[in-house]
């Protein structure tokens, strides 16, 4: 079976969480409102007085446009004697997501962070997926699978003169096993990040979120893991 749904989403005055403080800095005339100054200093004639606080609350900002496809392929496959494979990919890919500027005009976010919030809400990358490859015979279960997301632009570094960087793609490939010769009840093992995949290195990490060095909403920190759950069910 194949599956395509396109979408198209309109969004009006969506909340964000505070606009990036550069951003209120670099057009005060728009943005006065939020920045809050303590009276003018005599070392320094003519300069504004020093910053005392910015406002960064939660507000109502412009527009948010988005398109897409999602797709989904699915193939069974039965045999004599070997079983029932399948194989599947779900996936998003993004034609358009673009946001209103406070100054009206709209940038497109695909496969960046947005500098408005300068990468609060996580990121959107262009293309997402999660493909699995399974095997059943009776009461045995087997599936493998992989959880893919595309690069992206990065968030400007806090040195000065940093050059422009890429987030690498994001993949992890996870198995689980599973048993159920007897009535009502089952066994599943499985293992996560296979591969023991770390989280590839992002500015946003440390500036705009608790964790450093990574974004919490694009990567797992957990690295590879082992589990197991035994279910009885009462009928």
């Amino acid at each position: 079976s194949i599956g395509f749904d396109a979408f198209r989403v309109e969004l009006k005055n969506p909340i964000i969480f505070g606009i990036d403080p550069s951003t209120m800095l670099a057009d005060e005339t728009q943005f006065g409102s939020f920045i809050t100054r303590g009276a003018p200093t005599d070392n320094c004639p003519g300069c504004p007085g020093p910053i005392l606080s910015i406002n960064q609350l939660n507000l109502n900002l412009g527009e948010t446009n988005v398109n897409g496809v999602d797709a989904d392929f699915r193939y069974r496959l039965p045999t004599e004697g070997t079983g029932t494979f399948t194989f599947g990919v779900i996936g998003t890919y993004f034609t358009k997501y673009e946001t209103q500027t406070p100054d009206g005009s709209f940038l497109d976010l695909i496969g960046r962070v947005s500098p408005i919030v300068n990468g609060a809400g996580g990121v959107i990358p262009r293309w997402h997926h999660y493909a699995s490859l399974g095997w059943n015979s009776g009461p045995w279960d087997l599936t493998l699978s992989q959880n893919y997301q595309r690069h992206y632009e990065d968030i400007a570094g806090t040195r000065p003169g940093a050059p422009e960087r890429e987030v690498d793609s994001y993949q992890t490939f996870d198995f689980q096993g599973s048993w159920s010769g007897i009535d009502n009840l089952k066994v599943a093992v499985g293992l996560k990040n296979m591969f023991d995949e770390d989280p590839p290195y992002t500015n946003a990490g440390g500036q705009n979120y608790f964790q450093s060095g990574y974004d919490p909403g694009y990567a797992d920190p957990r690295g590879r893991f082992f589990y197991g759950t035994v279910t009885y069910s009462f009928r």
